[in-house]
């Protein structure tokens, strides 16, 4: 449990985001070295000892190289699989308290990166498309931090 100060703030804690391209049981990744860390050219994949890895996107997004999935493959763990779709299980939210296009602030900051899944009605209330693939591009070119990537359940 957090401090009395931690409560009060507010703050969200951060969703934990899977790796894209997973086919095998993720459990193994546990005692894995962690070999898609260094694999990763975008520095999005974190994991910490005994735990799985996860991705981050507070300063970059995944470009599905594959190079996570590869390098797993070649270590013989069968975690995550190259064949896969590039698709990572989590949506993209917008918080539109802190959106400046919400706020009739002309800002497109997160369809430039994003052309074909971010939708404006107009030039403000930005809306993320069904066609998302949650790769986090759009978090850290935010310059509000209104955009995040929350987990998702299959099927929902």
């Amino acid at each position: 449990m957090g401090s009395r100060r931690d409560f009060f703030s507010f703050k969200k804690t951060p969703s934990v985001i899977n790796l894209p391209y997973i086919k095998g049981s993720i459990d193994v990744c546990t005692e894995c070295r962690g070999y898609c860390v260094n694999a990763c050219e975008e520095s999005i994949i974190f994991k910490k000892e005994g735990e799985i890895p996860y991705l981050d996107f507070k300063n970059k997004g995944c470009i599905f190289c594959k190079k996570c999935a590869f390098v797993c493959e070649e270590k013989g763990k069968a975690v995550l699989n190259s064949l896969m779709e590039n698709i990572i299980e989590g949506k993209a939210k917008i918080d539109v308290s802190l959106c400046l296009s919400y706020h009739q602030v002309i800002c497109l900051s997160c369809q430039d990166v994003c052309k074909t899944s971010i939708k404006f009605s107009g030039m403000f209330y930005p809306e993320i498309l069904n066609t998302c693939t949650a790769c986090g591009l759009c978090v850290s070119i935010c310059p509000q931090g209104a955009i995040s990537i929350v987990e998702s359940q299959k099927g929902k």
